[in-house]
Formats: C-alpha cells, sequence, structure tokens
C-alpha cells in the first residue's frame, strides 16, 4: 500500500507538470496564482481570510512555501492571559514552547499582539559565523542582498540583530498616511483595517488611528461588560470583592456608576451624634429628613432632636387644648407627645407608654420581663412566621427563654434582620439555623459594654460553607440574652422589636 501511495503522488505530480503539453500549467510557486497543492500564492489568497480561519480578524498573508501566514491575524480574546481556540500564545503563556522545541539552538521565545510566536530572539548556534544558514534570516552584515524596500518598506537601513533575525527598526514607513494597509502598519487614517475596539478585545469604544499608523486604543474601553478589569472599581454588579461593610460603613447597599467606579451613596453608619442621618434614626442635630411639626399634624412650632437621635414634637403647637399636640399647663402628654417619656423613664422594665385624656397611660407598660404575644415559640417547630416588611414590637427576651421566629428567605432577594433594643436593659443575640446552624449575629458578645440593637445582612454569598448556601428555603432564627447556655444563672433580658427589610 505505500508503494501505490508514492507512484500515485508522483503521477499527480507528473500531471500537473505537464498538463496542457507545455510547462505553462506547471504548479510554480511565486507565479501568483495559487492551484491545487497550493494553499496560496503572493496575493491569490484562494478567496481565505482570518475570519474565514477561524480568527476574529487580521491580516492573512502567503508565505514564500504557498502556505498561510497567520501571523498577522488575531483573536478578540488574545491577550486574555489564557490560551484560548487559534491562538498559539497569550501574553507570556507560550503553551510550553520555547526556541528549543521549535527547532533552534538557543534564544528567548515570546509571544506578538497577535498571539502567535515571535521568534525574532530565537538563534542556530551557527549565528555569527557570516552565512545565513536553516532558521536565519542574515547573519552579521550578510543581509541575502535584502534591504528595506524588500520588506514593503518605503526606506531606511535595513540590519541584522544578534539572533541572525532582520531588525526593520531603522526601515521608513512614509506610506503610512496613504490610507492603505502597507507592511507594519495597524491601520492608516480612517481604514482600521476592519478593526474595532471589540476585535481588539475590548468591550466597546472608539477606535482611532495614531499618526505612525498604530491603533490608538486610548477612546475604548471593558467597562460595561460586566467584569472588574484594569483601572475599574467595579462593572455592573462584580464590585471586586468590595461592600459597604469594607469601605468602612456598617452597611447598605453599593452600586456601580456608569464609568465603572464605585457610589457608596446607599451605604450607611448607625452612629447618633455623627451629623449623619443614618439609617434607623429619625433625626440627627438640626436633619429632620425633611419631617417639620406641620407635616406631623401641627400648626407650629420647633422639633428638637433627642441625644438618641429620635424626634420630640413637645415644641410644636396647636392651641391650648387637650388634643392640639403640645402639653400644655396641667397636661402630662398631648396625643403622641409624651414629654420624652417612655415605660423604662417611669421604672417600668418594658412596654408601650401612651397618652389617654392628656394623662400618661402605663396600662401597657411592664413591672418585669413578661410573655409576650409571640409565645409560645420556644423552639424551630413553634417559630413564629414574620411577614417581611413588617415591626413586631412589644416583644421581650426573659431569663432563659429563647424566642424563635421564621421567614422565606428567597436566595435572589438581599434581607437585613433588625433586631432593635437597648443595649443598657440587656445585650441580645441571633443565631441563624436552616435547620442546622449557619450563622450569628454578636454586636457585643461579653457583655461588658453592652450596645444597641443587632443589625444582619443576608444576601446571596451568605451562610458560605453550610448546605444553606446560595439557596432558597425557609431560614430559622432565635433572640436570647448573651450567656443563655449558662442557665439558670444568667438573668441577662431585655425588651425587644424585630423588622425583616430588604435592600
Amino acid at each position: 500500500m505505500k508503494t501505490i501511495s508514492v507512484i500515485t503522488i508522483i503521477i499527480s505530480l507528473s500531471f500537473f507538470s505537464c498538463a496542457g503539453g507545455g510547462s505553462s500549467n506547471e504548479i510554480v510557486c511565486g507565479d501568483n496564482e495559487q492551484q491545487e497543492l497550493e494553499e496560496c500564492d503572493l496575493d491569490d489568497l484562494a478567496g481565505a481570510s482570518c475570519k474565514s480561519l477561524g480568527f476574529s480578524g487580521g491580516i492573512l498573508s502567503c508565505s514564500d512555501s504557498c502556505t498561510y501566514d497567520v501571523s498577522g491575524c488575531y483573536n478578540s480574546l488574545c491577550g486574555n492571559g489564557v490560551l484560548d481556540d487559534g491562538e498559539n500564545c497569550d501574553s507570556n503563556l507560550l503553551a510550553g514552547q520555547t526556541c528549543v522545541s521549535r527547532g533552534f539552538d538557543d534564544g528567548t521565545l515570546s509571544c506578538t499582539d497577535s498571539c502567535t510566536f515571535d521568534e525574532s530572539f530565537c538563534r542556530m548556534d551557527t549565528c555569527g559565523n557570516g552565512q545565513v544558514e536553516q532558521g536565519e534570516e542574515c547573519d552579521g552584515m550578510n543581509l541575502v542582498n535584502k534591504e528595506c524596500e524588500d520588506l514593503d518598506f518605503a526606506g531606511g537601513t535595513l540590519v541584522c540583530n544578534d539572533s541572525c533575525h532582520f531588525d526593520t527598526s531603522g526601515c521608513e514607513q512614509t506610506n503610512c498616511g496613504n490610507l492603505i494597509i502597507n507592511e507594519g502598519e495597524d491601520c492608516d487614517g480612517g481604514n482600521l483595517n476592519n478593526s474595532s475596539c471589540s476585535t481588539l478585545g475590548f468591550y466597546t469604544g472608539s477606535l482611532a488611528c495614531n499618526s505612525n499608523c498604530t491603533f490608538n486604543t486610548s477612546g475604548c474601553t471593558s467597562c460595561g461588560n460586566g467584569t472588574v478589569e484594569s483601572g475599574e472599581e467595579c462593572d455592573g454588579q462584580d464590585f471586586n470583592s468590595q461592600s459597604c461593610s469594607s469601605l468602612g460603613f456598617d452597611g447598605g447597599s453599593l452600586s456601580c456608576n456608569s464609568n465603572c467606579t464605585i457610589n457608596d451613596s446607599q451605604c450607611y453608619n448607625n452612629d447618633c451624634g455623627n451629623s449623619v442621618l443614618d439609617y434607623g434614626e429619625e433625626c440627627e442635630g438640626t436633619n429632620f429628613g425633611g419631617v417639620s411639626c406641620t407635616n406631623l399634624g401641627y400648626t407650629g412650632g420647633s422639633l428638637t432632636c433627642l441625644s438618641n437621635c429620635t424626634i420630640d414634637d413637645s415644641g410644636c403647637t396647636t392651641g391650648t387644648t387637650c388634643g392640639n399636640g403640645s402639653i400644655d399647663t396641667g397636661e402630662e402628654c398631648d396625643g403622641s407627645n409624651l414629654g420624652g417619656e417612655t415605660c423604662i423613664s417611669l421604672g417600668y422594665w418594658a412596654g408601650t407608654l401612651s397618652c389617654s385624656s392628656c394623662e400618661l397611660n402605663t396600662s401597657s407598660c411592664y413591672s418585669s420581663c413578661f410573655s409576650d404575644w409571640a409565645e409560645p415559640n420556644g423552639g424551630s417547630d413553634s417559630a413564629q412566621v414574620l411577614t417581611v416588611g413588617t415591626l413586631y414590637e412589644n416583644l421581650a427576651a426573659c431569663s432563659c427563654d429563647a424566642d424563635w421566629f421564621s421567614f422565606y428567605r428567597n436566595v435572589s432577594t438581599n434581607y437585613r434582620l433588625t433586631v432593635y433594643f437597648s443595649g443598657s436593659t440587656g445585650d441580645l443575640d441571633v443565631e441563624f439555623f436552616a435547620p442546622n446552624y449557619v450563622g450569628g449575629a454578636y454586636a457585643e458578645n461579653d457583655g461588658t459594654i453592652p450596645v444597641d440593637n443587632e443589625i444582619y445582612d443576608i444576601t446571596s454569598s451568605s451562610f458560605s460553607g453550610t448546605s444553606f448556601y446560595g439557596v432558597s428555603g425557609t431560614l430559622y432564627f432565635r433572640v436570647y440574652g448573651e450567656g443563655i447556655t449558662d442557665c439558670p444563672s444568667t438573668t441577662d433580658s431585655a425588651p425587644y422589636s424585630i423588622q425583616i427589610t430588604t435592600f
């Protein structure tokens, strides 16, 4: 069979050499006519292009051996540091190739901007002997009678580098500006050689041509492709692992500006007294968030802001009778104006103080820890189901009592659980289960300096490392006094309220 194949090849070559009865039909590489057994011939590329060969763009040419030269072709992913289909190499990734593996004796192999091998610094051991041998373009002063013009330059001085390859840095490209893509040019004026920002690996933008006929990519950008790249703080929903918390805030949501810079305007700090109206505060100094006596139903007067950043409307007025919202002579309170008093300020443990006929009503105040409306909810099987957005008040965590709650969590929604309480009354903690333990919120766990409130943000990336990571389902949580495991010796208790919101 091998003998038959050889004979067949000889017959085929003889046919093309002798077809038509003369030498005019011989297959001659270099006659600018692509024929059978040739991929191309000079400018005759047989209709092929970089794109038809699987590349994203570029200039296809023909080698001296009448095979396709794809060194001018490129892929849009070229430069991403990943060896993609159609690439010989990418940046410093050479697919394990070296000058030696490519047939040279020594030297440094590199990668061109079009993700093809650059062998200009590979050399043979014979380089330097003045003889141009295999793998060499030139040797010393021996330029094999080549000049810059022979390499499609307009003029200049051609030299040979130490690796026996042509050094064209001294050649002149005076054809730049004729709107034709000549050898060594990326573009020429408005002729961008069918290239664009996207074909060069960018996401969008306007590609231009420099006066030296090289691409000007200053108008190109990858902002908008959803992935943070060099020079970008964010892109779409990709914040490069940053969050309001990592930027020094207590919570909130980041957004990304159209120029791929981070917008932290929705971040907040729960710091009463910092002159900023933060999340959960009614007021801050003279900032009442647009609230005034008149839009609270009064006819005049002035609001004041208490030290706990809640509004005091005792300075609002409507008249001198009970019901005008102003505490007049002989009145303990008026409507919602309780004169700054609460159940706690009156010596009670907790509860809701109200006003009846301009007298303080303590009927809903408690002298000690009480069994709240959600009981019995001492375990996950009796957990009180909560509705997102609703504020649940008049709850109490008594000594050795853990209150259980649940709600349905959609993994695509961000939730914020806030347990409102006064740290001076008792330090409360929160733990999450689904149904096993998945996380906890412990604002101050040693009990020495209890702080107010527990705030816990639940996002799609919460509970990493647990079975509840990245899934939707019922999430349970319990609220309890710190040190509950030490019962019955621990007496840490506190009244509290709960609210689950989205952000």
